[in-house]
């Protein structure tokens, strides 16, 4: 195990893919999904490394930076402890520690704060959970024939392993790391209530999509665009039912209702 920082405080990430999980997978292909991977693994400085565009006060000096992200990764507690409305400089100052001024200094009012709060963690998110998933998800693509639903042979064991990586991902995503869910919800909220967030939700949405594009392309999809959306719809209706704590979130349940979902995307 290793301490992965989230927002600013250590937090022990388990892999739900043990190894002798690995070791009994049934799919010698799907291995490669399940095994954990480094790039999860990463420790919180390299994730407030990330090159991030700001929009509050640029900072000049190293101390300045940390006190910056710190003020940052304090908002985003803040905002799964209490919501948007509770993010307030009085409050993201008493989180993070430091004096009222020093966060009116960096942020010249809330919008500002909470653009820049949702741009590190959406940064942070993509590099630590959904980049490394992909990586390993598009090297096990890769590994069957280009335009595969030409394949019928093929096609049915890359719909049930499509199925069970997803399921496994979804499951993790709710059990161990639920305020990154959290989060982003209150991003696509805050961005039906402040024009001004509307962009940053867009960029990610897009981003998240990208992803399920180069899959339904590699695939063979007839209607790439369309199956990514609906991926990425269903994907996102399963997340919140987990949050929710709905009975019908289970292994067999999400992995089902996936299974489903890509077989009518690439059969259509």
């Amino acid at each position: 195990m290793q301490a992965l920082f989230i927002f600013g405080k250590p937090s022990l990430l388990v892999s739900v893919f043990p190894a002798s999980a690995v070791r009994r997978c049934r799919w010698p292909r799907l291995a490669v999904i399940l095994a954990p991977s480094p790039g999860i693994m990463e420790s919180g400085n390299r994730m407030q490394q990330a090159t991030v565009t700001y929009q509050g006060r640029k900072t000049a000096r190293q101390s300045s930076e940390q006190r910056r992200l710190a003020i940052l990764h304090a908002a985003l507690r803040v905002l799964v402890r209490d919501g948007v409305r509770g993010v307030r400089h009085r409050a993201v100052a008493k989180e993070a520690q430091v004096p009222l001024s020093a966060t009116t200094y960096y942020f010249k009012d809330i919008h500002d704060l909470l653009a820049d709060a949702f741009t590190l963690f959406a940064n942070e998110t993509v590099q630590t959970f959904i980049d490394p998933f992909w990586s390993r998800a598009n090297e096990w693509i890769h590994s069957y024939p280009a335009n595969t639903r030409k394949h019928p042979e093929l096609m049915a064991e890359v719909i049930e392993h499509m199925s069970v990586m997803g399921a496994h991902h979804i499951l993790m995503r709710v059990s161990e790391h639920r305020e990154h869910l959290v989060v982003e919800h209150a991003l696509w909220y805050a961005a039906l209530v402040d024009e001004r967030m509307r962009d940053l939700a867009l960029q990610h949405g897009s981003r998240l999509l990208t992803n399920f594009t180069q899959i339904m392309e590699y695939v063979g999809a007839e209607e790439v665009d369309l199956g990514a959306k609906s991926l990425l719809a269903t994907v996102r209706r399963l997340e919140y039912e987990g949050m929710l704590g709905s009975p019908e979130f289970t292994h067999e349940k999400v992995r089902d209702t996936l299974r489903h979902q890509i077989r009518a995307v690439l059969s259509a």
